[in-house]
C-alpha cells in the first residue's frame, strides 16, 4: 500500500533531515547517515530501518545506527516472540505509534523478549513508523530509548509523523529505480549471450546499448559501422534507407511497430551476402538531456551473421512449406546466393529455383528481397 500526500506542518528539529532523507533516494549510501541523524534529532539510542513478516513471524533489519549486527541478530531470534507485533491491524502505512500504545511497560517487562533482548541492552521505550506494506509484512523504522529516559511524547511523534513522510517517499523512489534497475540487468545479461547483433539506439540512431555480437559486427565495419556517435549503414546509398527507418519506427506506435517490424536490407563488401536489418520500436525512455521521453528502436541483424532454425520457423508453418522450402527460406533469409544454397542442400540450382517460385506463390512475393522482408516481419524467433 502506498500513501500519497505529504504532511506539511515541518518542526524545526525535522526541517534539517528532509534533504538528506531525499538525496538518500539517489544514494543508498546516504541512509546510515539519515538513521545516524535520526538518532540524535529524537535522542535515541538505536534506530532501524526493517522489514517484519507476520505470517512468519520473522524480522530483519536492513539499516541500524549504530550500525551494530549484533541488534539485529538479537532481535530475528525473538521476533516470533516480540509483543509489539502482536495484531498486523496495527501496522497501517503512515501510522507512528510508541510501543506503550501497544502493549503497557509493565506488562512489556514480563515477556521473555524484554527478559532476553531489551534488558540486557537497556532497553524499553520504542517509537515506531510504518513505512510501507508489502506482501505479508511491512517495512518500520523504529527508534529505541534506554529504560533510564524518558518515554517518547507528543514532540517525538510529531516530528517522525512528518519525517516519515518523506523517508516513504524516498525509499518507494528508491525501490523503483532498484526494481527497473535489476530488470534492466537481468534482460541485458540475456542479450549479452545473445549471438545475434543487438544494437538499442535513440531515434537519430545514438547507440545506448550493444551485446558483445553487435561489438564484433562494429568492430567489421561492413554493413554496419560507427560515424561518431551514431549507427550508420557502411553503404553510403544506404545510409538514408537507414536513417529515416529508425527514425520512423521511433516516433510511430510502439505496440504496432514491435507487431510489425521494418526490415532493411545492407550491401556488404562482396562476395559478403547482403544483410538483412530487423528494425523494431522498443518504447520509450526519458531523456534527461533533453528533459521529454523519446523512442528507442532496437536494431537486431540477420544474414551471414547469425543461422535461423527452419524446423522451428513460424513463417513456414504459417506459409505451409514444405521442409525443403523451409530450409530454402532460411538460406535465403540468411542471404545465401543460390548457388551456395544447392551446395549447402546437396540438390542443383535449378532445383532450388523449383523450391523458390514455390515459396514465392505460397506467401505471393514477387522476389527474394520481398520474401526476406515478409519473413523477418513474421516470424518471432528472430531477434
Amino acid at each position: 500500500m502506498e500513501r500519497t500526500g505529504l504532511r506539511t506542518e515541518c518542526p524545526p528539529a525535522a526541517k534539517s533531515l528532509v534533504r538528506v532523507i531525499h538525496a538518500a533516494g539517489v544514494d543508498a549510501s546516504e541512509w546510515p547517515g539519515v538513521l545516524e541523524q535520526l538518532r540524535s534529532s529524537l535522542d535515541a539510542r538505536v534506530v532501524t530501518l526493517g522489514y517484519h513478516e507476520f505470517t512468519t513471524g520473522s524480522d530483519s533489519a536492513l539499516l541500524e545506527s549504530p550500525d551494530d549486527a549484533d541488534f539485529g541478530k538479537g532481535m530475528a531470534a525473538y521476533s516470533a516472540r516480540n509483543p509489539w507485533f502482536l495484531s498486523s491491524d496495527d501496522y497501517v502505512p503512515g501510522r507512528v505509534m510508541t510501543g506503550d500504545e501497544l502493549i503497557s511497560h509493565n506488562d512489556l517487562r514480563r515477556t521473555d523478549f524484554y527478559r532476553g533482548f531489551l534488558q540486557p541492552r537497556g532497553l524499553l521505550h520504542r517509537l515506531c513508523g510504518v513505512v510501507a506494506q508489502r506482501g505479508c509484512g511491512a517495512h518500520l523504522l523504529s527508534v529505541y530509548r534506554a529504560e533510564d529516559q524518558g518515554p517518547f511524547g507528543a514532540r517525538e511523534k510529531a516530528e517522525l509523523e512528518v519525517l516519515l513522510d518523506h523517508i516513504t517517499l524516498s525509499l518507494q523512489s528508491q525501490w523503483r529505480w532498484q526494481e527497473a534497475d535489476d530488470l534492466a540487468r537481468a534482460l541485458l545479461a540475456q542479450s549479452d549471450h545473445d549471438p545475434n547483433p543487438m544494437i538499442l539506439v535513440t531515434a537519430d540512431a545514438e547507440p545506448i546499448y550493444r551485446n558483445p555480437a553487435a561489438e564484433q559486427l562494429l568492430d567489421l565495419g561492413d554493413g554496419l559501422r560507427l560515424d561518431g556517435s551514431h549507427l550508420v549503414a557502411s553503404s553510403r546509398a544506404d545510409q538514408g534507407l537507414l536513417r529515416e527507418t529508425i527514425a520512423r519506427v521511433a516516433q510511430g506506435d510502439p505496440t504496432q511497430a514491435r507487431a510489425s517490424p521494418s526490415v532493411v536490407t545492407l550491401a556488404c563488401t562482396p562476395p559478403a551476402p547482403p544483410m538483412v536489418v530487423v528494425v523494431r520500436a522498443a518504447g520509450q525512455v526519458f531523456m534527461r538531456q533533453a528533459g521529454v521521453r523519446c523512442g528507442l528502436v532496437m536494431v537486431t541483424v540477420r544474414g551471414g551473421h547469425a543461422r535461423h532454425d527452419p524446423a522451428s520457423c513460424v513463417f513456414a508453418r504459417q506459409y505451409e512449406l514444405t521442409v525443403a522450402q523451409a530450409k530454402v527460406s532460411a538460406l535465403v533469409l540468411a542471404g545465401q546466393p543460390l548457388s551456395k544454397i544447392a551446395q549447402s542442400l546437396n540438390v542443383s540450382e535449378n532445383t532450388v529455383r523449383s523450391h523458390l517460385k514455390q515459396i514465392f506463390q505460397k506467401t505471393e512475393t514477387h522476389g527474394q528481397m520481398e520474401l526476406v522482408h515478409l519473413h523477418a516481419r513474421v516470424c518471432p524467433t528472430l531477434p
